[in-house]
């Protein structure tokens, strides 16, 4: 796998990714991406023929990468492109060659997650009011009640 900086309208979310169903618009990560930027690279590989794309999802024939990994961060970032210019987004690409891999990364990302422990999140929002940041800018960039902040 090679790290490219990939245009946001080469991008679209790949068949096999295996998110079909559930929570796929990604509105809580806004905050986030917004603040501070693609921090996990999304998973991609070259568009085959038939599959490729643009923000609105349009496939270009053989042009573009398809999304194996990261279909909700794409679907923030095409909310924030509506109102902001969005910078070349981090991917890690695949072979495209390997439809069994792509869905093995696709499933390791949405299975294989741990969340955070509620003491650690604790700590690291103390961090930051430490640090001198508001409950409310806290809770703001990461897309939580000032509740939960505080």
């Amino acid at each position: 796998m090679r790290l490219e900086h990939i245009e946001f309208d080469n991008l679209s979310v790949s068949a096999l990714n295996v998110r079909k169903n559930g929570e796929k618009n990604g509105d809580d990560l806004i905050p986030s991406l917004k603040s501070i930027g693609v921090i996990q690279p999304l998973l991609v590989r070259p568009a085959r023929d038939g599959e490729g794309g643009s923000p609105t999802g349009n496939p270009r024939k053989g042009e573009g990468f398809e999304v194996i990994a990261g279909q909700r961060r794409l679907s923030a970032l095409r909310q924030i492109a509506k109102d902001d210019a969005v910078d070349p987004i981090p991917c890690l690409v695949m072979s495209e060659d390997d439809d069994a891999k792509a869905i093995e990364a696709s499933l390791a990302e949405n299975i294989a997650r741990l969340p955070m422990d509620a003491i650690d999140q604790f700590e690291a929002f103390q961090a930051l009011i430490k640090q001198g940041q508001s409950v409310e800018d806290i809770a703001e960039q990461f897309g939580v009640t000032t509740r939960l902040v505080q």
